[in-house]
């Protein structure tokens, strides 16, 4: 039976205190035993009864007019029962979480069978029935002081600085036609093409299209495609024999052996603009290549310390949360699962792809299964670190709130509800407070990139790629083109 907590009755009259037997059940479930009295069952019948008997449209009689035992019989009782029924569950599990306390998450179910309870029902007779509603779960810590922490320390590289000055170089680059030479790696070729299955000779939906543009790096398409293509004269066409990755997003297309017809229709390179003051002053606010640079290398060194940091936090949540026994409810792992599914579609949206490719009918069970895990962990974590800060006693200056708040805000691009911002301050704050405490009651071993690399471990705070902190720069404050809508061979 669904409850629906929305449909009580606002001029519901409560009774004296119902008799309520808690139970702890699996899944940070409450179960709850709820006996009501005779006067209260008998009261939402009759309340329930008196509401269709005044607004009753029967044929022949007034509105409120018709006679009770007509209305009765024009609805049926046995209809009418059930309905009193359900308000008599949906405002006693109400009345009981309020009576008892109960942290109520929601989730409210009835554990016993309606139709059992329809039979048992007799307005102005006791009736007990089981229900449960999720409740926060309780959070065990193991030992979160007097840990050992290794984490990798990610320097600041000075080439990094060159190689950013070249992608801004590649990002406005002109391409001009290449002639008398076969196609290379670093091309970028004007081509057309269609693919089929080898199986059959079928053609495959969406891969064909014409004067389609392709830059002939590896990873571009499908593994070969590009690769392929290299060696190739301007007019000369070629056969490829691929095959589509088993993890393809088009499950349909996964593992499957394909044909291409490919006809090299151009070739172009990129012109990369010199490398001077006025190249600097046309793709940022700094008159000079010396000011770019001195500000990119501020920039990159601060973004080096903050993936240490991030390293760091990476590694502590990891030893805390491995220690930490809770029971989640199905209620607050739904709302994380819906939340990364929502953001998923967004991320996707601002890389200019159809989140529909990705979230089809066929393939949803497997990726809401994937951000069940996802969403586990997430909670867990946020959870654990909530628990120290309890016992810890752990808390933020909201003088220091306000000053976050307006950093956040010199930031937006868009208008955020102060609400908003400070919420988000206050819990980015809390965690940064929380992190550092750890690690100050902790045994901390910054590690070398060459050390961190040699020691076995799948830690993403030991491995070879720095782990990001959310809303991290990636280096650049020149944005790529959106990629457009490509045939399936990505």
């Amino acid at each position: 039976m669904g409850l629906c907590l929305a449909c009580w009755p606002p001029s519901f009259i409560f009774f004296e205190s119902m008799k309520v037997t808690q139970e702890k059940l699996p899944r940070s479930q409450m179960g709850l035993l709820v006996e009501v009295e005779g006067d209260k069952s008998k009261q939402a019948y009759e309340k329930l009864v008196s509401d269709y008997v005044r607004k009753a449209r029967i044929p022949g009689f007034r509105p409120g007019k018709a006679p009770r035992q007509l209305v009765l019989q024009f609805y049926g009782k046995e209809r009418l029962k059930a309905l009193a029924l359900e308000n008599l569950i949906d405002s006693s599990i109400k009345e009981a979480i309020e009576q008892e306390s109960i942290a109520s998450l929601g989730n409210l179910q009835l554990r016993d069978s309606f139709e059992e309870l329809l039979g048992r029902y007799q307005p102005g007779e006791p009736l007990s029935f089981n229900a449960a509603v999720d409740v926060q779960p309780e959070v065990t810590l193991g030992t979160y002081t007097g840990l050992t922490i290794q984490y990798k320390e990610v320097p600041y590289d000075p080439a990094s600085v060159d190689a950013t000055l070249e992608r801004y170089r590649e990002q406005r680059s002109v391409l001009v036609p290449v002639e008398n030479r076969p196609a290379e790696a670093g091309d970028t070729a004007i081509i057309d093409f269609s693919g089929s299955r080898r199986d059959d000779g079928s053609e495959i939906s969406g891969a064909k299209a014409s004067d389609f543009e392709v830059e002939l790096v590896p990873g571009r398409l499908i593994a070969g495609f590009t690769e392929g293509i290299v060696g190739m004269n301007i007019g000369e066409s070629k056969s490829l024999d691929l095959t589509f990755p088993a993890d393809y997003p088009q499950t349909e297309l996964a593992g499957v052996e394909a044909r291409f017809e490919v006809t090299l229709k151009d070739l172009k390179i990129k012109d990369l603009p010199a490398l001077d003051d006025d190249f600097a002053s046309d793709i940022s606010e700094f008159d000079s290549l010396e000011a770019l640079r001195e500000f990119l290398e501020k920039q990159q060194q601060e973004q080096a310390t903050e993936q240490t940091r991030a390293n760091r936090d990476a590694a502590i949540i990891k030893a805390i949360v491995e220690q930490t026994t809770v029971d989640l409810p199905d209620t607050l792992v739904n709302r994380e699962v819906q939340f990364l599914a929502e953001q998923s579609i967004r991320d996707l949206q601002q890389r200019g792809i159809d989140p529909s490719r990705i979230f089809t009918e066929e393939n949803m069970p497997r990726l809401r299964e994937t951000l069940r895990g996802d969403a586990e962990n997430r909670l867990k974590r946020t959870l654990a670190l909530a628990q120290v800060a309890r016992l810890e006693n752990l808390q933020v200056d909201e003088s220091q709130v306000s000053e976050r708040v307006e950093q956040l805000r010199a930031d937006l691009d868009e208008p955020v509800s102060e609400q908003a911002l400070a919420d988000f301050a206050r819990e980015e704050m809390l965690t940064e407070k929380i992190l550092d405490w750890l690690a100050g009651h902790s045994t901390i071993e910054v590690l070398s990139p060459e050390t961190a690399e040699a020691a076995p471990s799948d830690d993403p705070s030991l491995s070879s790629e720095a782990v990001s902190s959310p809303g991290e720069a990636d280096n650049s404050d020149v944005e790529s083109p959106a990629p457009g809508e490509s045939p399936p061979v990505q």
